[in-house]
């Protein structure tokens, strides 16, 4: 997990107010502590989505323990297909986080396919982690990257949407 408790400050050090009234989208969620610290931060609800069947429990379990699971859908599931499943739904979302698994490719297939899915809204905020070996992809129509910081081996990068709906 590139995530760390120091990149989690400054994440939402960034985002400052953003995640008031926000929909948010925690893809490779893990514990779902980024989903839960947006909740904590004022965020409307949180979906999370993860693949591994333990993290699903423990988002559930940590969702459960801090009363939030009123404001949160968790989906087990590959992610790619999760947002198939969400497009289908109508679903939209203010602030996406991806933090997908170290050097594997991830990246890219996921920021393509939500670059061309209407998932995102506009001017919405992707905020992703990533390790200096694996960039973000250079060809994005709709998405643009807008600030990046540099903690130790680890990028936080905040891309936004633009064009039109």
């Amino acid at each position: 997990m590139l995530f760390t408790f120091t990149n989690i400050i400054c994440i939402f050090n960034v985002l400052g107010t953003f995640c008031e009234e926000a929909a948010v989208l925690d893809l490779f969620a893990g514990s779902g502590s980024l989903g839960i610290e947006a909740l904590s931060r004022g965020a409307r609800k949180v979906c999370f989505v993860d693949s591994a069947r333990a993290a699903c429990l423990c988002i559930s379990k940590n969702l459960e323990l801090l009363n939030l699971s009123d404001k949160s859908r968790i989906l087990a599931q590959p992610i790619l297909g999760a947002i198939r499943k969400l497009e289908k739904g109508g679903e939209k979302y203010t602030l996406i986080f991806l933090d997908p698994p170290h050097n594997k490719g991830l990246i890219k297939k996921v920021l393509h396919r939500l670059d061309r899915s209407d998932i995102v809204t506009l001017s919405g905020v992707i905020v992703v982690g990533h390790s200096n070996l694996e960039g973000l992809p250079q060809d994005l129509k709709t998405l643009s990257l807008q600030r990046e910081i540099k903690i130790g081996q680890t990028f936080v990068s905040w891309l936004t949407k633009a064009g039109n709906e």
